[in-house]
């Protein structure tokens, strides 16, 4: 509107000006009728001019008025707000807010009631308003209107098509990032999601920044109904295998919407995403295996990612987070065991007070226990080591460290000819459904849920035969006899992840809820650690040793004591 009115003054300005041009110019005529005519003319010209410039100058300020009334030059949403969005269903409240003048009050109105509040100065001293709706329950779609009150100046702004239900926030490096066009049988996936129009997708753009942002300053994907348009975008950019498969999977369960935002950057490390506070807990400095990541082109600052692409998401009431990362951190990994449930805590603290106390102080996180990489037989204890470390160091989760976490095992989900290289395995879908099992035993409190791989309730020791029986509380299902190994020392120090000391001990006869394994004779009495799928890459697809017999979930990798199962060495 300001563009029109600027035209139209300029062309006042032009007729004002020819008007003088004519005036210098004009020849009065000889004689008394013929002059007396010529000012009668002249006059009522000038009167005619003088009208329609009274006419311009009038619609000109009718424009500006109206310009002052709808256009959303001051008042906004935030960036991630938008038409088609989920907003989180009750018991929670959803937080809207964005940006104003500061004084300025804001009406909300929504189906549910109307909300009030004023503009305030926010911290970078632009102008910001927020309400928290009442408790909806899901379903839609919505229609929500937020007016702009300036001294009776009114701007107006809507969202359209909003759903209620919960929204999962997805993160990580390149295994979350991973999108639906690279994983397996992508073509059918990507048609079927246009069945899915209760789903809907947000993807935030790679961005990074030395101090914490409070709203992005990109967006790769907007808000979007799930369709083979929005799901089936570029390699790397939208949308996450991941967490379009744990997403699509909870909503045939739960029947209601879920709204998933990604926010992903491939080859990060665990530091750049988290808070100061967390890395100066755990003693973390940089190192030069961070260092090597800007060689590539990937963040290695500490905290860059947690101040761009999570800390502007906080003010956004959401159900949990889901979490796919630590191949970067397999050179340096001792760290891990305390950063990752630093991050989770943090994380969780951060989005209770950002919210309002809308989103829950502990709300769920789930996470995928890394896979592999390179080819059978190689040795890097790196990724043993993060797969311990991402369940600080218990070996399951939920634990006393990590309440409300669940977890998907995908040590056995390998793909050694991946077209985007072993560490990026292409079935994602069974990471999707495992997460999916963990989550409604963990965040939705399902009852009767066996969402872990097999765990021993007992252990005995045949010393006569020098074997070894461990009993577990379900049945299970053997398909090798690999992947046990004991310590030849009772001395912890000697028994190391990375120690010599560890040698192999076969199944060698098994039950339904049972195996047996055979120690050595030079290795028995001295035992006191056990270990399990203890290598970078421990089996092919789907074979490691140890399933449950009712969902076929894996036994997750362990380090512990022989005897005493569910305890934290020293033994």
């Amino acid at each position: 509107m300001e563009a029109d009115t600027s035209t139209e003054d300029e062309g006042i300005n032009a007729s004002s000006g020819l008007l003088q041009h004519e005036e210098v110019s004009l020849v009065e005529p000889k004689g008394f009728f013929s002059g007396r005519l010529f000012r009668v003319v002249v006059a009522v010209g000038i009167l005619a001019l003088l009208t329609v410039l009274v006419a311009v100058v009038v619609v000109s300020l009718v424009h500006s008025s109206a310009a002052n009334t709808t256009a959303p030059a001051t008042f906004n949403w935030a960036s991630y707000y938008g038409n088609h969005m989920v907003l989180q269903q009750g018991p929670h409240r959803a937080v809207l807010w964005g940006y104003g003048e500061v004084g300025a009050t804001v009406n909300v109105s929504f189906t549910s009631g109307y909300y009030s509040t004023t503009v305030y100065k926010g911290k970078d001293g632009q102008g910001v308003w927020k309400v928290s709706l009442d408790p909806i329950p899901p379903g839609g779609p919505h229609q929500i209107h937020g007016v702009h009150d300036v001294n009776g100046t009114l701007q107006r702004i809507s969202l359209e098509n909003v759903m209620f239900g919960d929204v999962w926030v997805c993160s990580g490096q390149s295994n979350m990032e991973f999108t639906v066009g690279q994983a397996f049988h992508a073509p059918q996936t990507i048609a079927e999601a246009d069945n899915f129009t209760d789903i809907r997708l947000f993807t935030v753009e790679r961005m990074q920044s030395d101090k914490p942002l409070y709203d992005l300053d990109k967006i790769l994907q907007p808000w979007a109904v799930a369709s083979s348009e929005s799901v089936g975008g570029a390699d790397w950019k939208y949308f996450s295998a991941v967490c379009w498969f744990f997403g699509r999977d909870l909503y045939k369960h739960l029947g209601y919407p879920i709204g998933l935002v990604a926010t992903t950057w491939s080859g990060t490390a665990i530091e750049t995403w988290s808070p100061p506070q967390v890395l100066d807990t755990c003693n973390i400095t940089h190192s030069e295996e961070t260092e090597d990541f800007e060689l590539v082109g990937w963040p290695r600052e500490h905290s860059v990612l947690w101040n761009a692409m999570i800390h502007p998401l906080l003010n956004m009431t959401i159900m949990g987070a889901i979490w796919y990362q630590g191949e970067s951190n397999t050179p340096e990994p001792d760290s891990y065991s305390c950063s990752f449930p630093g991050m989770i805590d943090s994380w969780r603290k951060e989005w209770y007070m950002g919210t309002g106390g809308q989103t829950d102080r502990h709300f769920p996180f789930g996470f995928v226990q890394i896979s592999t990489e390179t080819q059978p037989g190689e040795m890097n204890m790196g990724y043993p080591a993060i797969r311990w470390h991402q369940t600080a160091d218990y070996g399951y989760v939920p634990n006393p460290v990590m309440p409300n976490v669940f977890m998907a095992v995908a040590v056995d989900l390998v793909d050694p000819i991946s077209p985007f290289g072993s560490i990026h395995p292409r079935d994602k879908q069974d990471v999707g459904s495992r997460l999916v099992l963990s989550a409604r035993a963990v965040a939705y409190n399902e009852a009767n849920v066996l969402f872990q791989g097999p765990r021993p309730v007992s252990v005995d020791v045949d010393t006569e035969q020098k074997t070894v029986r461990r009993t577990y509380p379900t049945s299970v299902n053997i398909k090798a006899n690999e992947g046990f190994e004991v310590c030849c020392s009772p001395d912890l120090d000697q028994c190391s992840m990375t120690s010599q000391e560890w040698v192999p001990v076969p199944i060698v006869s098994s039950t339904s809820y049972s195996i047996t394994l055979q120690l050595t004779q030079d290795c028995w009495e001295n035992v006191t650690y056990i270990r399990y799928l203890w290598k970078e890459w421990p089996c092919d697809f789907k074979e490691c040793a140890v399933y449950s017999g009712e969902n076929d979930l894996p036994e997750a990798p362990f380090f512990g004591c022989m005897m005493e199962p569910d305890k934290k060495p020293p033994c």
